[in-house]
């Protein structure tokens, strides 16, 4: 069942948008979920091989003194990974995240990315298709969870309102009679990356 599964929910803050111009990683934030409740945190900085930018540093308040110790991305994905195990992992707007966690096996020869990865602004998108917005800050106020605005884009805490507001959609899930994880696939937009077993 859906609502019995325990699930990562995770964030990155990156240097800047494209992955594939050289952009890489900064922060990884991330909670496991379990029946609505957090069971366990990761939060790690990460220093990137050029500058944060003045712009990224004013959207997310990271600054270069905070990662000139912080551990490489290689070490970052790497620890990240062992923390996650084979769990199923969940993102809003999951496609961009995923793009730098792979970009990251296939940089530092990690092998294969094997992990099911639900998107919830697909998710959101889905089950509210009449609704304009789907953003994290629309989401916060449409599931009523308890968000301050101020904290927004940090991995942390972005990945702990996210949480929230995922097991609050997988209970519309349920009462759609979408109430497994094998149902859940059919939706190819939403469930954008399987585990092959």
């Amino acid at each position: 069942m859906l609502l019995d599964l325990e699930y990562v929910v995770f964030d990155l803050e990156t240097t800047g948008l494209k992955v594939s111009e050289g952009d890489s990683i900064i922060e990884i934030g991330a909670v496991k979920i379990k029946g609505g409740i957090i069971t366990d945190r990761f939060d790690v900085f990460v220093k990137p091989p050029k500058p944060i930018s003045e712009e990224i540093t004013k959207i997310t308040g990271i600054t270069n003194e905070m990662v000139f110790n912080a551990c490489s991305e290689k070490d970052a994905i790497i620890k990240f990974m062992k923390w996650v195990g084979d769990l199923p992992m969940v993102a809003h707007n999951a496609r961009f995240d995923l793009s730098f966690v792979e970009m990251a096996f296939l940089k530092y020869d990690l092998g294969r990315f094997n992990n099911t990865v639900i998107d919830t602004l697909a998710l959101s998108r889905y089950l509210d298709s009449r609704e304009r917005y789907h953003n994290l800050a629309t989401l916060v106020i449409r599931y009523n969870i308890d968000w301050n605005e101020d904290k927004h884009h940090r991995a942390d805490y972005d990945s702990e309102g996210t949480s929230l507001i995922f097991y609050k959609m997988l209970n519309r899930l349920v009462k759609n009679e979408i109430d497994t994880l094998d149902k859940l696939k059919r939706y190819r937009f939403i469930v954008i990356r399987k585990r092959v077993d």
